[in-house]
Protein backbone atom coordinates (compact mmCIF):
# COMPACT_ATOMS: atom_id res chain seq x y z
CA UNK A 1 0.00 0.00 0.00
CA UNK A 2 1.20 3.30 -1.14
CA UNK A 3 1.24 5.65 1.98
CA UNK A 4 -1.00 8.89 1.46
CA UNK A 5 0.90 12.38 0.35
CA UNK A 6 -0.08 15.06 3.49
CA UNK A 7 -2.64 17.69 2.08
CA UNK A 8 -0.99 21.39 1.72
CA UNK A 9 -2.79 22.85 5.05
CA UNK A 10 -5.28 25.85 4.11
CA UNK A 11 -4.60 28.12 7.00
CA UNK A 12 -3.03 30.92 6.97
CA UNK A 13 0.46 29.83 8.39
CA UNK A 14 0.76 25.58 7.87
CA UNK A 15 1.20 23.22 10.48
CA UNK A 16 4.55 23.53 10.35
CA UNK A 17 5.19 26.88 10.06
CA UNK A 18 3.30 26.96 13.45
CA UNK A 19 5.51 23.62 14.59
CA UNK A 20 8.86 25.96 13.98
CA UNK A 21 7.17 28.13 16.51
CA UNK A 22 6.24 26.21 19.08
CA UNK A 23 9.68 24.20 18.73
CA UNK A 24 11.25 27.80 18.82
CA UNK A 25 9.25 29.11 21.80
CA UNK A 26 10.54 26.34 23.89
CA UNK A 27 14.20 26.67 22.89
CA UNK A 28 13.86 30.23 24.12
CA UNK A 29 11.81 29.76 27.41
CA UNK A 30 8.73 32.36 25.63
CA UNK A 31 6.21 30.00 25.22
CA UNK A 32 3.61 32.79 26.74
CA UNK A 33 5.02 35.74 25.30
CA UNK A 34 4.05 35.66 21.73
CA UNK A 35 5.45 39.36 20.62
CA UNK A 36 9.12 38.00 21.91
CA UNK A 37 8.32 34.50 20.50
CA UNK A 38 7.44 36.27 16.87
CA UNK A 39 10.56 38.35 17.09
CA UNK A 40 12.82 34.71 17.64
CA UNK A 41 10.71 32.86 14.67
CA UNK A 42 11.85 36.33 12.33
CA UNK A 43 15.49 36.12 13.89
CA UNK A 44 15.54 32.57 12.58
CA UNK A 45 14.24 33.39 8.99
CA UNK A 46 16.40 36.17 8.46
CA UNK A 47 18.94 33.72 9.13
CA UNK A 48 17.74 30.99 7.16
CA UNK A 49 17.34 34.20 4.14
CA UNK A 50 21.22 34.64 4.92
CA UNK A 51 22.03 30.66 4.80
CA UNK A 52 20.52 30.28 1.75
CA UNK A 53 22.06 33.12 -0.61
CA UNK A 54 25.25 30.83 0.17
CA UNK A 55 24.22 28.04 -1.80
CA UNK A 56 23.09 30.15 -5.03
CA UNK A 57 25.25 29.11 -7.62
CA UNK A 58 27.58 32.00 -8.72
CA UNK A 59 27.38 31.84 -11.98
CA UNK A 60 26.00 29.19 -14.38
CA UNK A 61 28.65 27.13 -15.31
CA UNK A 62 29.08 25.91 -11.91
CA UNK A 63 27.64 23.74 -9.80
CA UNK A 64 25.86 24.29 -6.65
CA UNK A 65 25.26 21.41 -4.62
CA UNK A 66 22.56 22.27 -2.03
CA UNK A 67 20.99 25.28 -3.91
CA UNK A 68 18.06 22.90 -3.47
CA UNK A 69 17.68 23.69 0.10
CA UNK A 70 15.89 27.01 -1.16
CA UNK A 71 13.33 25.65 -3.79
CA UNK A 72 12.23 23.08 -1.45
CA UNK A 73 11.77 25.45 1.54
CA UNK A 74 9.08 27.41 -0.97
CA UNK A 75 7.49 23.94 -2.79
CA UNK A 76 7.29 21.87 0.16
CA UNK A 77 5.28 23.79 3.33
CA UNK A 78 3.38 20.22 3.76
CA UNK A 79 6.17 18.55 5.61
CA UNK A 80 6.42 19.36 9.47
CA UNK A 81 9.44 18.45 9.54
CA UNK A 82 11.07 20.44 6.62
CA UNK A 83 10.88 23.53 8.92
CA UNK A 84 13.02 22.32 11.83
CA UNK A 85 15.38 20.51 9.91
CA UNK A 86 16.19 23.83 7.62
CA UNK A 87 16.46 26.14 10.61
CA UNK A 88 18.76 23.50 12.53
CA UNK A 89 20.91 24.10 9.72
CA UNK A 90 20.89 27.48 9.36
CA UNK A 91 21.17 27.84 13.05
CA UNK A 92 23.62 25.64 13.31
CA UNK A 93 25.72 27.49 10.57
CA UNK A 94 25.15 30.62 12.13
CA UNK A 95 26.20 29.46 15.31
CA UNK A 96 29.70 28.38 13.90
CA UNK A 97 30.23 31.25 11.39
CA UNK A 98 29.65 33.91 14.22
CA UNK A 99 31.57 32.22 16.92
CA UNK A 100 27.83 32.08 18.90
CA UNK A 101 27.77 28.55 20.66
CA UNK A 102 24.12 29.02 21.92
CA UNK A 103 22.74 29.51 18.34
CA UNK A 104 24.44 26.26 17.44
CA UNK A 105 22.97 24.43 20.21
CA UNK A 106 19.63 25.14 19.37
CA UNK A 107 20.34 23.69 15.68
CA UNK A 108 21.31 21.01 17.57
CA UNK A 109 17.93 20.42 19.67
CA UNK A 110 16.00 21.73 16.73
CA UNK A 111 17.73 18.82 15.01
CA UNK A 112 16.36 16.51 17.43
CA UNK A 113 13.00 18.17 17.18
CA UNK A 114 13.00 17.44 13.39
CA UNK A 115 14.15 13.43 13.73
CA UNK A 116 11.60 13.04 16.39
CA UNK A 117 8.52 14.81 13.97
CA UNK A 118 9.72 12.90 10.52
CA UNK A 119 9.09 9.30 12.90
CA UNK A 120 5.56 10.76 14.00
CA UNK A 121 4.64 11.33 10.39
CA UNK A 122 6.47 9.33 8.29
CA UNK A 123 3.53 6.69 7.63
CA UNK A 124 1.57 10.17 6.06
CA UNK A 125 4.29 10.92 3.96
CA UNK A 126 5.37 9.75 0.28
CA UNK A 127 8.78 8.45 0.03
CA UNK A 128 9.47 11.14 -1.68
CA UNK A 129 8.78 13.79 0.87
CA UNK A 130 11.09 11.41 3.17
CA UNK A 131 13.33 11.73 1.10
CA UNK A 132 13.66 15.75 1.24
CA UNK A 133 13.73 15.88 4.80
CA UNK A 134 16.34 12.96 5.52
CA UNK A 135 18.80 14.50 3.05
CA UNK A 136 18.71 17.76 4.78
CA UNK A 137 19.28 15.54 7.66
CA UNK A 138 22.70 14.64 5.86
CA UNK A 139 23.49 18.06 5.03
CA UNK A 140 23.38 19.07 8.53
CA UNK A 141 25.22 16.01 10.06
CA UNK A 142 27.97 16.36 7.73
CA UNK A 143 28.28 20.39 8.41
CA UNK A 144 27.87 20.04 12.10
CA UNK A 145 29.34 16.52 12.68
CA UNK A 146 31.71 15.53 10.00
CA UNK A 147 31.98 12.46 8.29
CA UNK A 148 34.97 10.53 10.92
CA UNK A 149 33.56 11.09 14.14
CA UNK A 150 29.73 10.77 13.90
CA UNK A 151 27.85 7.69 12.14
CA UNK A 152 24.28 9.51 11.59
CA UNK A 153 24.70 10.67 7.91
CA UNK A 154 25.66 7.12 6.86
CA UNK A 155 22.39 6.40 8.90
CA UNK A 156 20.18 8.71 6.64
CA UNK A 157 22.46 7.55 3.86
CA UNK A 158 20.70 3.91 4.62
CA UNK A 159 17.35 5.64 4.61
CA UNK A 160 17.67 7.79 1.66
CA UNK A 161 19.02 4.41 -0.56
CA UNK A 162 15.96 2.63 0.65
CA UNK A 163 13.66 5.85 -0.67
CA UNK A 164 15.68 5.48 -3.89
CA UNK A 165 15.64 1.94 -3.99
CA UNK A 166 10.95 2.59 -3.68
CA UNK A 167 10.70 6.07 -5.76
CA UNK A 168 13.21 4.84 -9.05
CA UNK A 169 15.10 7.08 -11.43
CA UNK A 170 11.95 8.25 -12.98
CA UNK A 171 10.82 10.18 -9.84
CA UNK A 172 13.62 12.03 -9.45
CA UNK A 173 13.99 13.18 -13.13
CA UNK A 174 12.61 16.79 -12.39
CA UNK A 175 13.82 19.55 -10.33
CA UNK A 176 14.06 20.35 -7.76
CA UNK A 177 14.64 16.58 -6.78
CA UNK A 178 17.13 15.71 -9.38
CA UNK A 179 19.20 18.34 -7.64
CA UNK A 180 18.27 16.54 -4.41
CA UNK A 181 19.36 12.94 -5.96
CA UNK A 182 22.80 14.70 -7.43
CA UNK A 183 23.31 15.89 -3.99
CA UNK A 184 23.25 12.33 -3.08
CA UNK A 185 24.58 10.74 -5.60
CA UNK A 186 28.00 12.49 -4.63
CA UNK A 187 27.77 11.21 -1.49
CA UNK A 188 27.27 8.14 -2.24
CA UNK A 189 29.92 7.74 -4.80
CA UNK A 190 32.65 9.42 -2.08
CA UNK A 191 31.85 6.82 0.51
CA UNK A 192 32.02 4.35 -2.28
CA UNK A 193 35.65 5.54 -2.81
CA UNK A 194 36.48 5.31 0.47
CA UNK A 195 35.31 1.45 0.51
CA UNK A 196 36.50 0.69 -2.68
CA UNK A 197 33.78 -0.63 -3.77
CA UNK A 198 30.87 -0.41 -6.46
CA UNK A 199 27.81 2.01 -5.47
CA UNK A 200 24.10 1.62 -6.81
CA UNK A 201 24.26 5.62 -8.01
CA UNK A 202 27.18 4.13 -10.34
CA UNK A 203 24.71 1.73 -11.74
CA UNK A 204 23.32 2.19 -15.62
CA UNK A 205 20.09 3.12 -14.18
CA UNK A 206 20.98 5.63 -11.84
CA UNK A 207 24.22 7.06 -13.79
CA UNK A 208 21.63 8.10 -16.37
CA UNK A 209 18.00 7.88 -15.86
CA UNK A 210 17.12 10.56 -13.65
CA UNK A 211 19.76 12.84 -16.55
CA UNK A 212 17.72 11.29 -19.36
CA UNK A 213 16.24 14.68 -20.17
CA UNK A 214 19.15 16.89 -18.98
CA UNK A 215 22.89 17.47 -19.94
CA UNK A 216 25.39 16.69 -17.32
CA UNK A 217 27.80 19.51 -17.21
CA UNK A 218 31.27 18.79 -16.16
CA UNK A 219 30.53 18.65 -12.25
CA UNK A 220 28.26 15.34 -13.46
CA UNK A 221 30.54 14.20 -15.55
CA UNK A 222 33.54 13.92 -13.50
CA UNK A 223 31.29 12.29 -11.06
CA UNK A 224 30.16 9.34 -13.67
CA UNK A 225 33.95 9.09 -14.18
CA UNK A 226 34.48 8.88 -10.19
CA UNK A 227 32.04 6.17 -9.89
CA UNK A 228 33.47 4.02 -12.34
CA UNK A 229 36.67 4.23 -10.21
CA UNK A 230 34.82 2.97 -7.03
CA UNK A 231 33.72 -0.67 -9.05
CA UNK A 232 37.40 -0.54 -10.66
CA UNK A 233 39.47 -0.32 -6.69
CA UNK A 234 37.06 -2.85 -6.02
CA UNK A 235 37.99 -5.32 -8.96
CA UNK A 236 41.34 -4.70 -8.42
CA UNK A 237 41.70 -5.43 -4.70
CA UNK A 238 39.89 -8.78 -5.33
CA UNK A 239 42.65 -9.80 -7.92
CA UNK A 240 44.40 -12.69 -6.27
CA UNK A 241 47.97 -14.01 -7.22
CA UNK A 242 48.60 -13.86 -10.90
CA UNK A 243 47.81 -16.97 -12.46
CA UNK A 244 46.98 -18.62 -16.15
CA UNK A 245 43.22 -18.68 -15.14
CA UNK A 246 43.44 -15.24 -13.64
CA UNK A 247 45.62 -13.17 -16.55
CA UNK A 248 42.76 -12.75 -18.76
CA UNK A 249 40.45 -11.23 -16.10
CA UNK A 250 43.80 -9.00 -14.08
CA UNK A 251 44.81 -8.06 -17.77
CA UNK A 252 40.90 -6.51 -18.32
CA UNK A 253 41.10 -4.56 -15.40
CA UNK A 254 44.41 -3.08 -16.10
CA UNK A 255 43.16 -1.61 -19.47
CA UNK A 256 39.79 -0.70 -17.90
CA UNK A 257 41.70 1.38 -15.24
CA UNK A 258 44.58 3.02 -18.11
CA UNK A 259 41.26 3.69 -19.62
CA UNK A 260 39.52 5.32 -17.02
CA UNK A 261 42.74 7.48 -16.31
CA UNK A 262 42.48 8.47 -20.05
CA UNK A 263 39.23 9.36 -20.44
CA UNK A 264 39.46 11.59 -16.80
CA UNK A 265 42.64 13.56 -18.71
CA UNK A 266 39.80 14.11 -21.96
CA UNK A 267 37.52 15.42 -19.27
CA UNK A 268 40.07 17.66 -17.65
CA UNK A 269 40.94 19.21 -21.06
CA UNK A 270 37.53 19.17 -21.84
CA UNK A 271 35.83 21.08 -18.94
CA UNK A 272 37.09 24.36 -19.15
CA UNK A 273 38.33 24.44 -15.90
CA UNK A 274 40.14 27.86 -15.24
CA UNK A 275 43.85 27.66 -14.97
CA UNK A 276 45.91 26.65 -12.12
CA UNK A 277 46.99 29.46 -9.78
CA UNK A 278 48.70 28.63 -6.75
CA UNK A 279 48.22 27.97 -3.43
CA UNK A 280 44.46 29.68 -2.02
CA UNK A 281 45.23 33.03 -0.15
CA UNK A 282 43.05 34.23 2.80
CA UNK A 283 41.80 37.85 2.55
CA UNK A 284 45.00 38.76 4.64
CA UNK A 285 47.30 37.74 2.19
CA UNK A 286 48.73 35.22 4.75
CA UNK A 287 49.31 31.70 2.88
CA UNK A 288 47.77 28.88 4.40
CA UNK A 289 50.68 27.00 6.04
CA UNK A 290 51.02 24.61 8.70
CA UNK A 291 47.58 23.88 8.77
CA UNK A 292 45.98 27.33 9.38
CA UNK A 293 41.66 26.40 8.97
CA UNK A 294 39.09 28.33 9.32
CA UNK A 295 37.68 24.83 10.17
CA UNK A 296 38.00 25.34 13.36
CA UNK A 297 35.03 28.36 13.54
CA UNK A 298 33.29 27.54 10.76
CA UNK A 299 33.57 23.61 11.24
CA UNK A 300 31.63 21.64 7.95
CA UNK A 301 29.67 24.49 7.34
CA UNK A 302 30.40 26.98 4.32
CA UNK A 303 30.96 30.56 3.75
CA UNK A 304 30.78 33.17 1.30
CA UNK A 305 33.93 34.11 -0.70
CA UNK A 306 35.13 37.80 1.07
CA UNK A 307 34.09 40.83 -1.51
CA UNK A 308 37.80 41.70 -1.06
CA UNK A 309 39.54 38.28 -2.26
CA UNK A 310 41.45 38.60 -5.35
CA UNK A 311 39.69 35.17 -5.90
CA UNK A 312 36.80 34.53 -8.62
CA UNK A 313 34.28 32.00 -8.11
CA UNK A 314 34.98 30.36 -10.87
CA UNK A 315 38.36 29.79 -10.16
CA UNK A 316 38.03 28.40 -6.55
CA UNK A 317 35.53 26.08 -8.31
CA UNK A 318 38.17 24.94 -10.99
CA UNK A 319 40.95 24.67 -8.36
CA UNK A 320 38.54 22.46 -6.08
CA UNK A 321 37.76 20.40 -9.36
CA UNK A 322 41.34 20.14 -9.98
CA UNK A 323 42.23 19.01 -6.87
CA UNK A 324 39.22 15.87 -7.18
CA UNK A 325 41.08 15.45 -10.43
CA UNK A 326 44.58 15.22 -8.86
CA UNK A 327 42.82 12.93 -6.12
CA UNK A 328 41.38 10.18 -8.01
CA UNK A 329 44.01 9.67 -10.67
CA UNK A 330 46.75 9.38 -7.42
CA UNK A 331 44.18 6.79 -6.73
CA UNK A 332 43.91 4.86 -9.37
CA UNK A 333 48.05 4.90 -10.35
CA UNK A 334 48.70 4.39 -6.24
CA UNK A 335 46.65 0.95 -6.75
CA UNK A 336 47.92 -0.24 -10.33
CA UNK A 337 51.81 0.83 -8.37
CA UNK A 338 50.65 -1.27 -5.47
CA UNK A 339 48.89 -4.42 -6.70
CA UNK A 340 51.35 -7.60 -7.45
CA UNK A 341 49.16 -8.58 -9.89
CA UNK A 342 48.63 -5.72 -11.78
CA UNK A 343 52.23 -4.32 -11.37
CA UNK A 344 53.18 -7.91 -13.00
CA UNK A 345 50.94 -7.35 -15.71
CA UNK A 346 52.57 -3.66 -16.55
CA UNK A 347 56.29 -4.65 -16.46
CA UNK A 348 55.24 -8.12 -19.04
CA UNK A 349 52.67 -6.46 -21.44
CA UNK A 350 54.33 -4.22 -24.26
CA UNK A 351 50.32 -3.30 -25.40
CA UNK A 352 49.79 -2.44 -21.50
CA UNK A 353 53.03 -0.36 -21.50
CA UNK A 354 52.41 1.61 -24.63
CA UNK A 355 49.18 2.59 -23.49
CA UNK A 356 50.82 4.06 -20.34
CA UNK A 357 53.28 6.02 -22.25
CA UNK A 358 50.89 7.50 -24.45
CA UNK A 359 48.78 8.50 -21.30
CA UNK A 360 51.98 9.92 -19.29
CA UNK A 361 53.50 11.87 -21.88
CA UNK A 362 56.60 11.70 -19.84
CA UNK A 363 60.15 12.58 -21.96
CA UNK A 364 62.35 9.44 -22.64
CA UNK A 365 59.78 7.45 -20.52
CA UNK A 366 60.67 4.86 -23.59
CA UNK A 367 64.16 4.17 -21.73
CA UNK A 368 62.13 3.86 -18.12
CA UNK A 369 60.39 0.95 -16.38
CA UNK A 370 56.23 1.27 -15.95
CA UNK A 371 57.15 1.20 -12.43
CA UNK A 372 59.47 3.96 -12.55
CA UNK A 373 56.98 5.89 -14.83
CA UNK A 374 53.82 5.47 -12.49
CA UNK A 375 56.16 6.16 -9.15
CA UNK A 376 57.09 9.84 -10.79
CA UNK A 377 53.52 10.43 -11.38
CA UNK A 378 51.90 9.39 -8.05
CA UNK A 379 54.98 11.19 -6.07
CA UNK A 380 53.92 14.09 -8.93
CA UNK A 381 50.49 13.99 -7.58
CA UNK A 382 50.77 13.66 -3.53
CA UNK A 383 53.15 16.69 -3.62
CA UNK A 384 51.13 18.70 -5.46
CA UNK A 385 48.10 17.76 -3.38
CA UNK A 386 49.71 18.59 -0.34
CA UNK A 387 51.57 21.75 -1.24
CA UNK A 388 48.14 23.16 -3.19
CA UNK A 389 45.22 21.01 -2.59
CA UNK A 390 45.45 21.31 1.44
CA UNK A 391 45.15 25.05 1.31
CA UNK A 392 41.95 25.05 -1.25
CA UNK A 393 39.61 21.89 0.13
CA UNK A 394 40.65 22.63 3.60
CA UNK A 395 39.01 26.14 3.78
CA UNK A 396 35.40 26.31 4.39
CA UNK A 397 34.05 28.50 1.02
CA UNK A 398 31.24 27.32 -0.63
CA UNK A 399 31.68 23.27 0.55
CA UNK A 400 29.15 21.77 0.16
CA UNK A 401 29.74 18.33 1.61
CA UNK A 402 31.60 19.58 5.17
CA UNK A 403 34.55 17.27 5.36
CA UNK A 404 33.34 14.23 3.27
CA UNK A 405 35.74 15.43 0.30
CA UNK A 406 38.44 16.99 2.26
CA UNK A 407 39.39 13.36 4.11
CA UNK A 408 39.08 11.67 0.98
CA UNK A 409 42.02 13.88 -0.52
CA UNK A 410 44.28 13.83 2.71
CA UNK A 411 43.84 9.99 2.88
CA UNK A 412 44.68 9.56 -0.19
CA UNK A 413 47.64 11.80 -0.30
CA UNK A 414 48.73 9.92 3.09
CA UNK A 415 48.23 6.95 1.80
CA UNK A 416 50.83 6.95 -0.81
CA UNK A 417 53.38 9.22 1.66
CA UNK A 418 53.02 6.19 4.09
CA UNK A 419 53.60 3.34 1.69
CA UNK A 420 56.17 5.27 -0.06
CA UNK A 421 58.18 7.13 2.33
CA UNK A 422 61.71 5.46 1.64
CA UNK A 423 64.68 7.77 1.15
CA UNK A 424 62.07 10.29 0.51
CA UNK A 425 63.41 13.95 0.54
CA UNK A 426 62.98 16.70 3.79
CA UNK A 427 60.57 18.39 1.26
CA UNK A 428 58.55 15.50 1.02
CA UNK A 429 58.76 14.47 4.90
CA UNK A 430 57.42 18.10 6.05
CA UNK A 431 54.46 17.42 3.23
CA UNK A 432 53.43 14.20 4.79
CA UNK A 433 53.57 15.61 8.09
CA UNK A 434 51.57 19.28 6.51
CA UNK A 435 48.78 16.59 5.32
CA UNK A 436 48.65 14.47 8.77
CA UNK A 437 48.57 17.98 11.24
CA UNK A 438 45.75 19.06 8.65
CA UNK A 439 43.81 15.67 8.80
CA UNK A 440 44.23 15.48 13.04
CA UNK A 441 42.93 19.18 13.52
CA UNK A 442 39.86 18.27 11.49
CA UNK A 443 39.37 15.13 13.50
CA UNK A 444 39.80 17.04 16.67
CA UNK A 445 37.40 19.63 15.53
CA UNK A 446 34.86 17.05 14.51
CA UNK A 447 35.33 14.80 17.78
CA UNK A 448 34.38 17.75 20.10
CA UNK A 449 30.27 17.52 20.43
CA UNK A 450 29.43 13.82 18.75
CA UNK A 451 25.39 13.39 18.58
CA UNK A 452 24.05 12.89 21.63
CA UNK A 453 20.78 11.21 20.53
CA UNK A 454 19.48 8.44 18.31
CA UNK A 455 19.24 10.01 14.62
CA UNK A 456 17.46 6.83 12.60
CA UNK A 457 13.94 7.49 11.48
CA UNK A 458 13.28 3.92 9.81
CA UNK A 459 13.26 0.36 11.36
CA UNK A 460 15.97 -1.64 12.06
CA UNK A 461 15.33 -4.43 9.02
CA UNK A 462 15.53 -1.52 6.79
CA UNK A 463 18.83 0.23 7.77
CA UNK A 464 20.59 -3.35 7.69
CA UNK A 465 20.29 -3.77 4.28
CA UNK A 466 22.77 -3.81 1.85
CA UNK A 467 23.13 -0.06 0.59
CA UNK A 468 25.24 1.42 -2.01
Amino acid sequence: MVPRRKKPSQTTHPYAIARLKRAQAELAGTASLPRTLNSQVLAVECIMGQFLEIWLPPSETQEAPLAWLGEIQQRERDIDALPLAMSALALGWAGHVDNEPELANKGIQLYNAAIRQLRNDMSTYSPLQSLVVTTVFVAFELCQFGSKGNPGWLTHMKGIAAFLQELGPEKVSVDPYLKIYSFCRVVFIMQGLHRRSSVCAGSHMWKYGPFRNHTKNAYHQFYDLSSEACELLGRADDLGQLDDAETTQSARVLRDMLDLISRLKTWMRDSNIVGFSGPFRFPDNDLVAHHRLDRATARGYPTKLPSDSRWTSDALYGERMMYNYWTLRLDLYMTIFDNPVLSSLLETSDDVRTLLIAELETKGSEERSPAALIFEECRKLANDIAVYGTSGVCHSISQSFGSLVTVYTLETALRWYERHNTGVSQMEADLERHCRAILAGIKIEESKDPCAFEVSVLPDEVLRRRWC
